[in-house]
């Protein structure tokens, strides 16, 4: 194989993953269709390596369970679900093709980097569409959804906008990934002079419109992440900073303030009383029928008819990620999803020398705060950003394990005479192409096996 059709094999299907993913952030028509169809499309092609392997065995069941739960659930509970696109067999279809490409792809972290990168390239673009709402005063939520409770708020101030998003949430989630995005970028991939100052224009114009959007959770999330990214960046340039004691105090002084805040008039206002009632009811449903609460409603669409039959026509949106899982896949999902989460905050997030580049920084950030932004919109599944989230992250983090323990230091008994150890540079290695990806990877598998003949 030549160099080019090499180099096209290894960036390829992170740039298509990629393409993907800003289509899905940017809601443009058929973006799930081909989310559903082009992953699986490349896999059949070659995109997938020989003996490559999905590396987050969590996230393996996770999406293994919510199949199959989808599955009976449409089949033998809620069958009017099978027709429509929407079930979540067809979105399990679609997350499982999308995963297996990332993780099994020629150059996995090439390919998780560069779909993380198009998630920031599609926030990118709600935000410049935003901005050309405040600067024509051109709403587009009255022409996309004329029926949405917010147009008449849109229509309040030039200042307030949504995109191409039915609801000021949902957007604000966007706007703050990207918010998170940017300072990702800003720390772990510095620049300097008018690139620097486009990156602080985007920075302060998203956090403006988050504001604007008087979305709490969101401007929370904000706060949240850039605090999460200053401790990734600190413990990488520092591996001793920022230790067992910091993290207990911090995170003492955290769940203090987090207390305070949102037991504060601030926040407990009807909106939040309003969420309230909808998690009480969902899980009255989910009580009063434990298959439901076994393996989820099928789709979103037969959990909004269930509730309409229970509770007659009131808002029953989730507006909560870890509720939304469960009414989708049941409570096992649930579990499933918290082992994973969990799986990324302690070998992602918590080592002493995290695998950091700003793709994976942002990816991290994100992940960590999925309990924190899944409470903002109305539905954060709909979208299915969530889940290619969840696929590069854990692809990235087993990748950075892999590494740390290819690095770590040999007894002196068993060190072979006149060998060196790897270096700390590696602990920053990053893939913004395909070649460096490249060198990155063969890299780690290269000590990885190395130190396993020693053993």
């Amino acid at each position: 194989m030549s160099r080019a059709a090499l180099r096209y094999s290894r960036t390829a299907p992170g740039t298509i993953l990629g393409l993907l993913a800003a289509l899905l952030v940017l809601r443009l028509p058929l973006s799930f269709l081909l989310f559903l169809v082009v992953p699986w499309l490349m896999a059949l092609t070659g995109a997938i390596a020989r003996g490559g392997r999905v590396r987050s065995l969590p996230f393996m069941a996770l999406l293994g369970w919510c199949l199959a739960a989808a599955a009976v659930s449409i089949v033998v509970v809620h069958p009017d679900a099978v027709s429509g696109t929407g079930n979540n067999v067809a979105i399990m279809i679609a997350v499982i093709g999308c995963t297996l490409v990332v993780h099994r792809s020629q150059a996995p972290g090439v390919t998780a980097r560069r779909t993380l990168a198009g998630l920031y390239w599609g926030a990118l673009g709600v935000w410049l569409i935003a901005l050309g709402e405040m600067v024509t005063g051109i709403k587009l939520l009255p022409i996309l959804y004329p029926d949405a409770n917010t147009v008449s708020y849109v229509q309040s101030s030039r200042f307030i906008v949504s995109a191409t998003y039915p609801n000021i949430n949902d957007f604000s989630v966007v706007l703050t990934m990207l918010v998170i995005a940017v300072v990702a970028k800003m720390l772990f991939d510095p620049v300097r002079g008018r690139k620097n100052a486009g990156r602080w224009f985007v920075l302060l114009t998203a956090l403006f419109m988050v504001v604007m959007s008087t979305s709490r959770g969101a401007l929370v999330g904000c706060l949240a992440g850039v605090a999460l990214l200053i401790v990734l960046n600190v413990r990488r340039l520092h591996p001793h900073a920022l230790g067992v004691r910091a993290g207990l105090f911090g995170g003492g002084l955290i769940v203090f303030v987090a207390a305070v805040f949102f037991t504060s008039s601030y926040v407990q206002d009807h909106s939040t009383a309003t969420r309230g009632q909808i998690f009480n009811n969902a899980m009255s449903m989910l009580a009063g029928s434990p298959v439901d609460a076994l393996l989820g409603y099928g789709s979103l669409t037969s959990y909004q008819n269930a509730a309409k039959v229970a509770f007659g026509d009131v808002l029953m949106d989730p507006h909560n990620l870890l509720l939304e899982i469960t009414l989708n896949y049941g409570v096992i999902a649930l579990v499933l999803f918290i082992v994973v989460w969990l799986w990324v905050l302690l070998r992602g997030f918590l080592p002493r020398r995290p695998m950091v580049d700003w793709q994976t920084a942002f990816g991290l950030t994100i992940v960590v705060l999925l309990p924190v932004l899944g409470v903002v919109p109305s539905s954060t599944l709909r979208y299915h950003v969530t889940w290619i989230y969840l696929a590069a992250t854990t692809l990235l983090v087993a990748e950075g394990a892999e590494i740390r323990s290819a690095t770590r230091p040999v007894p002196s008994d068993q060190e072979p005479a006149g060998r060196e150890l790897p270096g700390p540079e590696l602990s920053g290695a990053t893939a913004a192409d395909g070649d460096l990806g490249h060198a990155h990877d063969d890299h780690a598998r290269h000590h990885a096996e190395h130190h396993s003949d020693q053993r």
